[in-house]
């Protein structure tokens, strides 16, 4: 599985490259989906006044589940629950995720503050309510939790620089998965992620409704991604993405959008339940 994944990528990554020099000399035709082509921009949102996260009693979840703030803002937990929480980032770490650790315990009633001086995002999790499965490198809700398949896991975005970052990107749906290869990528626009589906079913890429600018800024449209029994090989689609921001989708096969939380929902009919098929890309320039 390995040794053919890294097939598709060496394959992949240079076609990818022709594509995004087309779509951005302007010479490459958008992948059809199934919203209209040229989607209006959402309406901006300002920087919140503070940068909060709370912890509500009863819920086991963290409030709101992403948060962007600026570079060296220091943000707050506020656990108004009766019960003690810890809060930890997950084992993830690459050049855009996770560059400061940061693990703490909250008491009832107890707050915690922590001042982010590295742009990137950051992936945290409550383990004693929610399990990290290091075979997916997901978060996983515990059975027990109130908003169940919900995980108690949380994203904070500290905009600024990151240095590095490549303008294309590839992610994969693995045979037999319903899940995405990568929860996080991250490119420098303009720039474009390319989706392949190497499983048999047909999957989608639509953004999670409920969010606002600099969350999902843009919309992107709905992709289906033909699977292997339809396409051999399995079918692809490119998105450009030319305004900055953090885009959160999901496939709406196998996830329904939790009108409370505006998440992503696994269905109890998808192969990695309770574990979501959803994923993040954050627009960096």
């Amino acid at each position: 599985m390995f040794k053919a994944f890294l097939r598709y990528w060496f394959i992949a990554i240079p076609l990818l490259i022709i594509v995004i020099a087309g779509l951005i000399a302007g010479d490459t035709i958008w992948a059809s989906h199934l919203n209209n082509n040229n989607p209006a921009p959402i309406q901006p949102r300002a920087h919140p006044a503070t940068s909060i996260i709370t912890l509500p009693r009863g819920q086991e979840l963290f409030m709101p589940f992403l948060l962007v703030v600026q570079l060296h803002a220091t943000v707050t937990w506020n656990n108004t629950d009766t019960v003690a929480h810890t809060v930890t980032t997950t084992a993830q770490q690459s050049q855009f995720l996770n560059r400061q650790a940061f693990s703490f315990d909250l008491p009832p009633g107890g707050q915690e503050h922590f001042t982010f001086n590295q742009a990137g995002l950051y992936h945290y999790y409550d383990p004693t309510r929610s399990t990290w499965n290091p075979r997916l490198a997901r978060v996983a809700a515990n059975k027990d939790v109130p908003h169940f398949p919900l995980a108690m896991d949380g994203i904070i975005w500290v905009e600024g620089t990151i240095p590095n970052l490549p303008s294309v990107a590839l992610n994969f749906i693995p045979k037999g998965h319903d899940d995405f290869a990568s929860e996080f990528l991250a490119i420098n626009r303009p720039g474009g992620i390319t989706w392949h589906n190497l499983d048999e079913d047909p999957h989608f890429v639509g953004l999670v409704a409920g969010w606002s600018s600099p969350l999902n800024p843009t919309d992107i449209g709905l992709f289906r991604i033909a699977g292997t029994d339809d396409v051999p090989g399995g079918a692809s689609i490119t998105v450009l993405f030319n305004t900055p921001g953090l885009y959160y989708y999901y496939c709406r096969n196998h996830d329904q959008v939790d009108p409370f939380t505006h998440r992503a929902k696994a269905l109890p009919m998808a192969s990695e339940y309770p574990i979501p098929m959803e994923g993040f890309v954050l627009v960096v320039g």
